[in-house]
């Protein structure tokens, strides 16, 4: 099983491309949407309102996507709407203030790095892979990005050819309404930003569906954080910035995760003394753990750490405690698996 798929093409292409890169997990993929969707309320009238007013925005201000959940739905022999469902469950679970078994995740941006551990539920981990994506309209700029079949490319971190890099977290939230869905954000911005800058103008100028943050980072060593909510979206631009699972600009009226701030306090601690990405992602204790155990509900199921000014990852295809590290560069264009890649240095 390759961990590593190459989808080219327009947004409906691109999206078929996850099935026919990996046909023997059609069925593992479309257990996982209906399995996660059966975690949520669809069939209240609050829910099917504001998929409804979510969907019809998103035709008219963000048809690329709506063509790639196409592909995706095609490719897997799903509904469209079950695929769109799936990418708003999380909204949805919030919109029934039952965020119990809510994603985590520890993101930070330092010296044109960004670093995320990504902690989700351990039955998306066979869903994992890591994106090589192109298409004629971005203009030669390609994308590489972790995320899983069944989702759009970046559905947890990346990096495109000109050193901007991404990376989110989840943060539950009862400022919902018709916007720019996170992941579906990340993936745009990939695709048009070039800068910390851009993509930040870029942000500005929408509405969004609400919860979560970003991390951003690029080759002139810009940072910034970004919280978004439906009705305010909050900017932090700074030499570095951390975020886990809660807004820490204004309290919101769900509660988060609760080990958020206690590893958020960690996160900066070790981001501030200057350990190297890979000794941060894999932090283990004393105090609250970056790298979540196998037992917790959102385990960490994979690190990424994004260097822009090197165009270069480093990929822990599972908890990077124990996973080795795996290199992947941009050479002549195009992306490759590098061997005996230099993990960063302490910084003094």
């Amino acid at each position: 099983m390759s961990q590593v798929i190459f989808v080219t093409g327009a947004p409906y292409a691109r999206g078929l491309a996850q099935a026919h890169a990996c046909p023997e997990m059609v069925g593992a993929v479309r257990e996982a949407l209906r399995a996660r969707l059966a975690e949520v309320a669809l069939d209240t009238p609050t829910s099917r309102d504001f998929l409804a007013a979510q969907c019809a925005w998103t035709e008219q201000h963000a048809p690329e996507a709506m063509a790639e959940i196409a592909g995706i739905a095609d490719g897997f022999s799903l509904s469209p709407d079950v695929v769109f469902a799936f990418l708003h469950a999380n909204i949805l679970a919030d919109l029934a203030a039952a965020t119990a078994t809510a994603d985590g995740c520890s993101a930070f941006a330092r010296d044109g790095v960004v670093a995320k551990n990504r902690d989700v539920p351990a039955g998306l981990a066979p869903l994992q892979r890591l994106f090589v994506l192109r298409d004629p309209a971005w203009g030669g700029r390609s994308v590489l990005a972790l995320g899983s079949l069944g989702a759009p490319g970046a559905w947890s971190s990346g990096m495109n050819s000109d050193g901007l890099a991404l990376a989110d977290t989840h943060i539950p939230t009862a400022d919902h309404g018709p916007g720019m869905l996170r992941y579906l954000l990340m993936n745009r911005l990939l695709a048009t930003c070039s800068r910390v800058k851009e993509a930040l103008a870029a942000i500005a100028a929408l509405p969004h569906a609400g919860g979560g943050a970003l991390v951003l980072a690029d080759a002139t060593g810009a940072a910034a954080a970004v919280e978004l909510r439906h009705g305010r979206v909050d900017i932090e631009q700074s030499a570095w910035v951390a975020r886990t699972n809660h807004y820490t600009t204004a309290a919101d009226r769900l509660p988060p995760v609760a080990h958020s701030a206690a590893r958020l306090a960690v996160l900066r601690d070790l981001v501030a003394s200057g350990a190297t990405a890979e000794t941060i992602l894999a932090y283990g204790g004393p105090g609250e753990a970056l790298c979540r155990p196998a037992s917790d509900a959102a385990p960490t199921i994979a690190g990424a750490i994004w260097d822009t000014g090197a165009l270069s990852a480093r990929i822990a295809f599972g908890p990077p405690a124990a996973a080795p590290w795996r290199g992947f560069s941009l050479f002549a264009g195009e992306w490759r698996e590098t061997r005996g890649q230099e993990p960063e240095k302490e910084r003094n």
